[in-house]
Order: C-alpha cells, then structure tokens, then sequence
C-alpha cells in the first residue's frame, strides 16, 4: 500500500511540473535526480514514469534518456476548434429557447480571469479561462461534450503555460478581451454576435499559427 502511495505521489508531483512547465518539452528527467528530488526510492519514482509515458507527458528513448514530450501546437489548435464547435452548439440551444447559461459562474469565472491577470498569476488565469469555456458548454447538457471537453484539459494547460514561458514577448492573457465580449453578448441576449466573436478569434489564432508555421 505505501510503494502505491508513493507512485502516486510522484505521479501527481513529477505530472503536475511538466503542466506548468517546470519540466519544458525536450528537458531530460532520471530516475536518480527525480528520486533525489522527491525524496523517495526509485521503484516509485519508475512506476510514475510509466504512467506518464503510457499518457504521453514523456518519451524514453535509446541513448538519450527520458524526455519530457514536444508538444503540438496543431493538436492544440485543432482542441479550439473542436472547443468553439461545442460553445457555438451550446448558444444555439440558448437561442432557440432549449437551454439557459448560468450566468452567475460565467461572471464568476470572468471575475477569476480579470483578476489573475491583474496579480500576474498565469496560471490561476489559464485555470479559469477554462472553466468558463467548460460553462457555457455545460449549457448543451451533453455529458459526452463535457467528458470531451475535459480530457484535453491538462494539455491546454500545459502548452498554454508552456508557450507563456518560452514566448514572454508575446502577448498573453488575451483570452480575457474574449471572453469579457462573449459575456456581455450572452448577457444581452445577443448570441450570433457571441458566436461571431468565437469565430473571430478562431481565425486571429489560425493566422497566428500559420505565420509560425504550425499548420
């Protein structure tokens, strides 16, 4: 029961640094060095590996040892897409009269949102962004879109934090200008504009990730 425990523990631990970034795509992990850093043996330590690598957080190759995974910005984009999909799907129901927004998450995860940026917490912005995407989907009442929507949750975390720690100059927390006009067109009843903005910004990403040629 303890070696369970403590694979978990490094699980959750050694999981959590490469979604925030502690761990950068291409940084080499050892069992020694995690081993040390965690302060525990290494048959945990190989066991967490092994989930990470089986979920594809990490990547052992021969000669070189165990890297932390690329990641794929195409993949990421093409999560949006399917992620606009779902809330445009959902503001049509609203539209049509066979479903509500709550209004007062929305507002909730907004407020969030506004406020990481203005303490810099990045992360806390990344976290609510998300779920105020998760809240307006949530209107379709759809379980599968929402376990959909889920399961790429960690990824957009982590490329997110990612690419706000090798692209500084870039501009960041945009998703706040978003979302703050998505809000107010939900609020006024004004859902094609709502759905217009999501369109908008889907195609300043696409031209954003074909200048760098990502896709």
């Amino acid at each position: 029961m303890q070696s369970k425990s403590l694979a978990e523990k490094a699980y959750q631990e050694i999981r959590k640094k490469i979604i925030t970034g502690k761990h950068l795509p291409g940084d080499v992990l050892s069992e020694n060095g995690l081993s040390k850093e965690l302060e525990m043996s290494r048959t945990p330590i190989r066991d967490a590996l092994l989930r990470l690598d089986s979920e594809g957080f990490i990547v052992t190759l021969k000669n070189r040892g165990i890297l932390v995974k690329e990641l794929s910005y195409k993949e990421l984009f093409e999560i949006n897409e399917l992620n606009n999909c779902m809330s445009s799907f959902a503001i049509d129901l609203v539209n049509e009269g066979n479903s509500t927004f709550n209004l007062e998450k929305l507002q909730l995860h907004l407020e969030n949102q506004l406020n990481a940026e203005e303490h810099d917490n990045y992360y806390e912005y990344v976290q609510q962004t998300i779920l105020f995407g998760r809240t307006i989907i949530e209107a379709t009442n759809n379980h599968v879109m929402l376990q959909t929507y889920d399961s790429f949750r960690d990824k957009t975390l982590r490329i997110a934090m990612v690419n706000w720690k090798l692209r500084p100059n870039e501009k960041h927390y945009s998703a706040n200008e978003i979302n703050s006009k998505i809000y107010e067109a939900i609020v006024a009843k004004k859902y094609e504009h709502a759905k217009t903005v999501i369109k908008e910004y889907h195609a300043y990403n696409l031209k954003r990730f074909i200048t760098r040629g990502i896709i």
